[in-house]
């Protein structure tokens, strides 16, 4: 009888002790470890900000994108469901970016930024098309390690890059003088 209940003891302490190893949390292989994005980076959508022209020629300001927000800083903007329809043009000299729009009133308006740069331009389209399709995708405005900005600034971005920044509440925050 001492055999037996020795048995069982011993079988109840080796469960013990395989719950026990099977609780400590062990590293899982499944992850892509240093080539992983920060995941709490991607939980606002996307994020980058373009310099360009508001409505006229050398009335310079930033455009800004994050989430469903789409706005100029300093200014104003629009959420994702504001928005109507795209359109763009091309003079010869400056590439012209018409967004359409609902205002918070329900009025339609439109709103015009300008580029001169065709890759500058391009950023902003592409940017504007993640915004649209609401992509979450980081690429191309988070590049590591050469690069901390959507401008492809190897660290000249003054402390801007939009993810390495928490995200920005407040329209109005302006980071250009």
């Amino acid at each position: 009888m001492n055999a037996l209940r020795v048995n069982n003891i011993m079988k109840g302490f080796l469960s013990l002790i395989l719950v026990a190893i099977s609780s400590i949390p062990l590293p899982v292989l499944a992850d892509f470890g240093d080539a992983d994005f920060p995941s709490e980076m991607l939980k606002d959508g996307p994020k980058s900000y373009h310099d360009g022209w508001c409505r006229e020629i050398r009335n310079k300001c930033r455009i800004r994108f994050q989430g469903q927000g789409m706005w100029v800083e300093g200014q104003g903007g629009i959420q994702r469901n504001q928005y109507i329809r795209y359109r763009t043009d091309y003079d010869g000299q400056e590439l012209y970016n018409y967004i359409t729009y609902k205002s918070d009133n329900g009025s339609i308006k439109e709103a015009l930024f300008l580029f001169t740069n065709w890759r500058a331009e391009r950023e902003f389209q592409r940017a504007f098309i993640r915004w649209k399709k609401l992509d979450p995708s980081p690429i191309p405005n988070y590049r590591m390690p050469a690069s901390q900005g959507p401008q492809e600034t190897h660290g000249r971005d003054k402390g801007l890059n939009p993810y390495a920044n928490p995200p920005i509440t407040d329209w109005k925050q302006k980071t250009t003088e």
